[in-house]
């Protein structure tokens, strides 16, 4: 099986981040001939000339008026939500045409390998864990707060990489979005997620967790060898989580001392940019 399109979210700030994304998952899985969408809500028009021009079939836009609204909407009631508006713009995926199965790709991620084992599932979603489960805890099925594990261990996901089948999930997930995003009922989400909650709580009851090598976090890295130990060459997909991110090198060295790996991975994304803008016309 394949998928139809690629869905991403970038900003002006970002878009270095989306070049190297599209350039190393076109590199790796050749397979794909598919649409690339960018959904965006500040891009200039230069910016998506170039990516336009450096990328075939895609395919720069806004978020549909009604998820705006929405977003607009919760992030004036909770002002803390307001820098990171545009994360929710993910959840545009869930409202495009049931034509074939999405990926959904964050910006900071950097492909080194084939994802395409992840499109054997005929689950409604594939995803990775998110860093409760690396730590072995679970996500509270109301508020999302992390908690210790009990007796079962209900599955609670990363949203940076996402193979969505609107066919297997059914009309009914695009409707149950919008109370997600009501104001009041966001009172209750106690973790510090933004788009990820809502994908979670739509979703987590009917997502097939793949292997951390398909989505290894960086930011949690560490953490993520308690769970799977998957070393940095192993990885099918990095992932640049948090606010040290391979285009800002003023937080490299903070992130370098956290987690020393962490400058081999910018390393190995700096190796990709660079082989990209070699091999553009």
């Amino acid at each position: 099986m394949t998928a139809t399109t690629l869905v991403t979210v970038s900003s002006p700030d970002f878009r270095i981040g989306t070049e190297v994304m599209l350039a190393s998952f076109l590199a790796h899985n050749r397979w794909f001939t598919g649409d690339i969408l960018v959904l965006h809500s500040r891009l200039t028009g230069a910016d998506q000339a170039a990516l336009a021009a450096s990328f075939p079939r895609l395919l720069c836009r806004t978020a549909s008026p009604p998820l705006a609204d929405a977003i607009d909407t919760l992030t004036v009631a909770h002002p803390h939500l307001a820098a990171r508006r545009d994360r929710f713009l993910s959840l545009e995926t869930l409202l495009l045409p049931a034509t074939g199965r999405l990926l959904f790709a964050d910006s900071d991620l950097l492909f080194r390998g084939d994802i395409a084992p992840l499109l054997d599932s005929d689950a409604a979603l594939v995803a990775c864990p998110d860093a409760a489960m690396l730590r072995g805890n679970v996500r509270d099925a109301e508020s999302l707060a992390e908690v210790a594990a009990g007796e079962t261990a209900p599955a609670s996901f990363n949203a940076g990489l996402l193979v969505y089948d609107p066919v297997a999930a059914g009309p009914g997930v695009a409707a149950a979005l919008w109370p997600l995003l009501d104001p009041t009922g966001w009172a209750r989400i106690a973790s510090q997620h933004t788009d990820q909650a809502v994908w979670n709580l739509l979703l987590r009851d009917r997502v097939a967790l793949a292997g951390t090598a398909f989505n290894l976090m960086i930011g949690h890295r560490a953490a993520s060898f308690a769970h799977e130990p998957v070393p940095l060459a192993d990885a099918r997909v990095l992932h640049f989580n948090g606010g040290a991110k391979p285009w800002r090198p003023d937080r490299h060295a903070d992130a370098i001392a956290r987690d020393p790996e962490y400058a081999a991975a910018v390393r190995l994304w700096a190796a990709a940019r660079a082989a990209w803008l070699r091999a553009r016309p």
